[in-house]
């Protein structure tokens, strides 16, 4: 369409500037053929034929922007790019099932670490794996006792947006490692927190990965501060546990009361004692 407007503004301005040379000195034409005569202004022919390119042109542009083949090659490529949806669905919820399979041991064939990883490269570039995908393949990568993978793969995936299901599923991990990787996965999920200062699941995994670590007043810290940013009955309840740990009765009961009244609020509203 631009091109268009450029060619039908060119057209005008040099017919314009022509017109009025030639309305001064308009000119003769005569041509003469068989029986046949022909005669004009030097003027008028010049204003035919420039009218006669510009049709010409203007036709050409229209026959090129509804071009049949463009709309069939649109057609396909629209095509196209849906099979490829259809097969990049295909290919994730192949890759689901067999994950699934691979954790909870039910597959025919269990792979090791070092298969998984490579069934998982292998298909796993033909899509964009999700949350989902990237949490059942770390539980298979657990499974099989690949720690240090699933580790690696949970933080690589947790280094952009936060995740709800990558961020719980990071901090139970803790569990399972041992005192020098539980030390040094701290160390890495606090980095994230200058990002994401009021993640408050951010807080409550770094809570539970701190008591992975025996670092009490730090846990508390990040509890009571996930607690600021969201009132999550889950994060009430290990405060409320540690506090009580701590010997801290009065701490724990007032946490404990502020729980059962944030569950209460949600409750049906029947008659009590």
């Amino acid at each position: 369409m631009i091109k268009l407007f450029i060619y039908a503004l060119l057209a005008i301005v040099t017919g314009l500037l022509t017109t009025l040379f030639l309305a001064r000195e308009p000119g003769y034409l005569l041509v003469s053929f068989a029986e046949f005569t022909f005669e004009t202004s030097l003027f008028a022919l010049f204003v035919a034929s420039i009218a006669v390119l510009i049709l010409l042109r203007l036709l050409v542009l229209i026959f090129d922007w509804i071009n049949p083949l463009r709309l069939f090659s649109a057609s396909r490529r629209w095509s196209a790019a849906r099979l490829q949806a259809a097969n990049g669905d295909s290919i994730r919820d192949a890759l689901y099932e067999e994950l699934s399979g691979q954790r909870s041991g039910e597959s025919t064939g269990v792979l090791s670490g070092a298969e998984l990883r490579k069934v998982w490269k292998r298909r796993a570039k033909q899509i964009t794996p999700d949350d989902d995908l990237i949490s059942v393949y770390v539980e298979a990568l657990v499974q099989c006792d690949a720690l240090d993978e699933a580790l690696k793969v949970l933080e690589n995936a947790l280094q952009g947006a936060a995740s709800e299901i990558l961020v719980r599923q990071y901090s139970l991990l803790s569990l399972r490692l041992n005192d020098t990787d539980a030390a040094q996965q701290l160390q890495r999920a606090e980095a994230w927190l200058d990002s994401r200062p009021k993640d408050a699941q951010l807080l409550l995994a770094l809570g539970r990965i701190s008591l992975r670590n025996r670092v009490w007043g730090k846990a508390r810290e990040y509890f009571e501060r996930s607690l600021r940013e969201h009132g999550n009955p889950e994060v009430f309840a290990e405060l409320a546990r540690l506090l009580h740990n701590l010997k801290e009765q009065g701490r724990s009961s007032r946490f404990l009361e502020a729980e059962i009244k944030l569950i209460s609020q949600s409750l049906p509203n029947f008659p009590q004692p």
